[in-house]
C-alpha cells in the first residue's frame, strides 16, 4: 500500500494535468493505494512523491512527465491493481 502525492502550481493552471495523472495512476493501482493527495501550489511546481519519495520534479526535468513514466516510476515501488498487467 502506499500514499501518492502530486504537487501541482495552482496558478500555472496545471490542475488539469494533475487530475489526468491521478487517474491513470488509479486506474494501474487502483486498491494499492491508501491515499492520493492533489496539493496544490505556485512557483511552476508539479512534484510527484510515493510514500515521501519524489520520484518526478519538473523544476529538474524542465518538462511534465508522460503518466506512463509516471506509472513505470510507480511500478516498482507498489504493485499494480489485482487484474492488471504487471
Amino acid at each position: 500500500m502506499a500514499e501518492i502525492l502530486i504537487r501541482y502550481c495552482l496558478p500555472c493552471r496545471y490542475q488539469p494535468k494533475a487530475l489526468q495523472d491521478a487517474d491513470a495512476i488509479l486506474k494501474e493501482f487502483g486498491a494499492s493505494v491508501t491515499a492520493l493527495r492533489l496539493v496544490p501550489g505556485d512557483h511552476g511546481v508539479y512534484d510527484v512523491e510515493v510514500d515521501g519519495q519524489r520520484i518526478w520534479s519538473m523544476d529538474e526535468a524542465e518538462r511534465f512527465p508522460e503518466s506512463s513514466e509516471l506509472i513505470q516510476s510507480i511500478r516498482g515501488r507498489i504493485p499494480p491493481a489485482k487484474g492488471r498487467r504487471a
